[in-house]
């Protein structure tokens, strides 16, 4: 199959990866290639279907510690002792899993099923290592009976060492001893710093001097039974640590083929929800696969449609008796665009994307895309443009059978147009003789006309104004275009004269050609009454669904008010209820009626739908409502996500903080955020809430610093910053985007960390975090 590069193919498979939560799944993405058959291709559209009913409820659940799986699930296979680090990891992929549990609990299709009867019971693993750490990965004092009494024990002589010591520097009789007033540790033992010479009047044991050798750092004799106690605890408490994570790590290795379970089903679900919500931007729907005609209704380019721009689609029926489409019309008319829409919905089909086409679309499944766009010279092999093309031609003409389609943009046209129009002619006719479906462009006007009622050849044009001079990009079907080369010479004011004698010029069949135009702009107009009058039906239609629709809204939202309202006065009934009950009652009816008012929300609360989780709002209440303070946000002015600082001022203006900018904009201009914020925490607290389980606690997110954009001093001034920030706050570590480039700034960050005190040790991204565009650092815990 020849490279899908100049087909936008590339294009699409970033613009889909941008959807994915895991950089695992964008490396899937990056390496998707068709299906083996038509039947894995609709259970491909199935599945995407049925992951957007689950993003219908609002949440996308996030699989980001896919990233880091890898890494601490080889050490569980080797039945390795895992990090602290490592086991907070564990800890977030079973969060996840838990999380992407509760959203495919809120509907009830096939994939749901599926995925939920394979998952892992990943509430077992997470509270085992829940009983051992603390959320932000630390030895929890109380992880066991042992260890807590020890940690007692630990606190109790520590106090006891700093009060004896504290005596002894409050003595008078001490302070012609002392060099200053404070307690502090040498080799883990508590010591007092005494003048240098002045050692020997005071009994205990030297650990030490300062530089100067002002300063001699001694643990007095009274202490010393204390500090040995104390040292010999610390020994004890790492023992039963590492006993304690030595038995954790065993139980999680004995989980590790539910890990890998559960970790394939994360990435496929994090695949299929790229997919469904990349369905959605395009407003895709599924094809039927069909051997007997390509039938595309309203197709669009996926790429424009992302851009936001308005497009117009346009429909395209080849049946097998015109299976192949010859389109022709002026340069910049849009030919090409189709033809790429044609073969990207060919390729997204047999790819089990779901396709930027109207619903009842049919394609063949396609087994081999041929494709002749752009340059296909090559130095390597002494090819011109032309050699080249033709070399794709001979390559296409072996092509057979149905189940193989060509686009050729341009066919034979980088030569003498009579050779061309008769090469490009034989070549088409071979074409057709061996049954592929095919779309070709060309300029080439011998090719236009010629072929009998009888060939395989569908004539198609893309429609231009000729009295605004410009394109509409609407699709004719079985109208041949024309260059329009004298049109638009008479239109720009060419002398009349020059443009007659040209037409005199002209052969006479092409001469026969230009006088048929007339009849066919008369074809062409009538067309467009037509289409005209179609759309204004279609607006009719649209406009009345949106009726309906907006009176459906305003129904949904007086119930909310009436619901809310019926919500707080229940609510007030069963606090008079609770502050009224009997004393000897006050348990059980206070443990009756406290349940009714957690579950009150679910019996009276509609579940939100995705618009409550947008910026979209009528006024400046319920922007407040949808977006308070905290929410992820998109800015267009700034053309990135940032967060919600305040609610709309009198002025309707909001703060909002984006990178490191803080600006006031009106919520009407704010968008919902590209990149939603992670759900987990809000998923992983409704499945505790709903299964009666132990509220489970959350780890924040690694801090992520963006330094792509920003020169060397910038970039190390925000870095050190974030690290002594995310010292003060004692965090594992922080991810650090700098990108490739000329490798300066990644090399800058690197020696910036080899030397910081904060730094226990730094590496660079896998493939699934970012690669060598990554480094993580790893902060030291002293």
């Amino acid at each position: 199959m020849k490279t899908l590069r100049n087909l936008d193919w590339s294009e699409i498979l970033t613009q889909l990866g941008l959807f994915a939560s895991s950089g695992t799944a964008r490396i899937a993405i990056a390496e998707l290639a068709p299906l083996a058959s038509a039947s894995r291709a609709q259970d491909s559209f199935e599945e995407i279907q049925q992951a957007s009913e689950v993003l219908s409820d609002g949440f996308r659940p996030s699989m980001e510690s896919l990233d880091l799986f890898e890494a601490w699930y080889q050490r569980i296979k080797r039945k390795a002792v895992l990090k602290n680090l490592e086991i907070k990891d564990v800890r977030q992929f079973c969060l996840e899993a838990i999380a992407l549990k509760e959203a495919l609990r809120t509907v009830n299709n096939p994939l749901s099923r599926r995925c939920l009867d394979l998952m892992m019971k990943a509430e077992e693993p997470l509270s085992a290592i829940d009983q051992i750490l603390t959320p932000r990965g630390e030895i929890r004092s109380d992880a066991s009976e042992t260890l807590y009494r020890l940690t007692r024990e630990k606190d109790s002589l520590g106090r006891q060492i700093e009060n004896t010591l504290d005596r002894l520097v409050k003595d008078h009789q001490m302070t012609p001893l002392l060099q200053d007033k404070y307690v502090t540790t040498r080799e883990g033992r508590w010591v007092l710093p005494i003048r240098g010479g002045m050692q020997h009047y005071l009994p205990g044991v030297i650990h030490g001097s300062s530089q100067t050798k002002q300063t001699v750092f001694m643990e007095p004799e009274t202490v010393v039974p204390l500090n040995n106690r104390l040292r010999q605890v610390e020994v004890e408490i790492e023992d039963e640590i590492e006993r304690l994570l030595t038995q954790l790590s065993l139980y999680l290795a004995g989980k590790a083929w539910d890990f890998e379970k559960t970790k394939d089903l994360l990435l496929k679900m994090d695949l299929l929800f790229a997919k469904a919500q990349l369905a959605k931007r395009l407003e895709a729907r599924p094809c039927e696969f069909s051997e007997t005609e390509i039938f595309l209704i309203e197709v669009r380019h996926p790429l424009l449609v992302l851009s936001g721009k308005p497009v117009i689609g346009n429909s395209v029926q080849m049946p097998l008796a015109k299976r192949i489409l010859l389109l022709s019309g002026p340069n910049a008319g849009g030919k090409t665009v189709l033809l790429k829409s044609i073969g990207l919905a060919a390729q997204m089909a047999r790819c089990g994307l779901l396709i930027p086409a109207g619903e009842g679309s049919r394609l063949p499944f396609f087994k081999n895309i041929l494709i002749g766009i752009g340059d296909s010279q090559s130095v390597g092999e002494d090819l011109s443009t032309f050699a080249a093309h033709l070399k794709l031609l001979g390559e296409a003409s072996t092509l057979k059978g149905f189940d193989s389609l060509l686009l050729v943009d341009e066919i034979c046209g980088s030569t003498d147009p009579e050779e061309g129009s008769s090469l490009a002619r034989s070549f088409i006719e071979k074409f057709a003789a061996n049954s592929i479906f095919g779309v070709i462009t060309s300029h080439l006007s011998p090719l236009k006309s010629g072929w009998s009622s009888e060939d395989p050849i569908l004539n198609g044009s893309l429609e231009y104004d000729l009295e605004r001079g410009r394109p509409t990009y609407q699709f004719l079907q079985g109208i041949p275009g024309d260059s329009l080369a004298l049109q638009t010479a008479r239109r720009v004011g060419v002398d009349p004269k020059i443009v007659d004698r040209a037409i005199e010029l002209l052969s006479p069949a092409s001469r026969v050609r230009l006088n048929a135009l007339e009849e066919i702009d008369q074809i062409k107009s009538d067309i467009q009454l037509i289409r005209e009058s179609l759309k204004k039906d279609q607006q009719r239609a649209k406009n009345e669904k949106e009726k309906y629709e907006m009176l459906l809204s305003n129904i949904e939202k007086e119930k909310e008010k009436i619901l809310s309202r019926i919500q707080k006065d229940t609510e007030k009934k069963v606090e008079e209820l609770l502050s009224s009950a009997k004393a000897e009652q006050a348990l059980t009816r206070h443990r009756s009626l406290q349940d009714i008012k957690i579950n009150l929300p679910e019996i009276v609360k509609a579940r939100p739908g995705p618009g409550l989780n947008t910026a979209s709002a009528d006024n400046a209440e319920e922007f407040a409502k949808r977006s308070p303070p905290g929410s992820k946000i998109f800015v267009p002015s700034l053309g990135q996500d940032g967060i919600v600082q305040s609610s709309p001022n009198g002025k309707g203006e909001v703060l909002v903080l984006s990178g490191s900018i803080r600006l006031a904009v009106r919520w009407q201009d704010l968008r919902s955020a590209q990149k939603p914020q992670n759900p987990t925490a809000e998923l992983v607290r409704r499945s505790s809430g709903s299964n009666g389980q132990v509220s489970i606690a959350l780890n924040d997110a690694d801090r992520t610093l963006d330094l792509r954009g920003k020169s060397v001093d910038e970039a190390l001034t925000d870095l050190e910053m974030e690290l002594d920030q995310a010292a003060r706050t004692r965090e594992d570590r922080i991810k650090i985007i700098h990108g490739h480039g000329t490798e300066t700034l990644k090399k800058s960050v690197r020696t910036y960390l080899s030397r910081s005190v904060y730094v226990k040790k730094w590496k660079a991204g896998s493939a699934e975090q970012g690669g060598d565009g990554v480094t993580w650092a790893e902060l030291t815990q002293e």
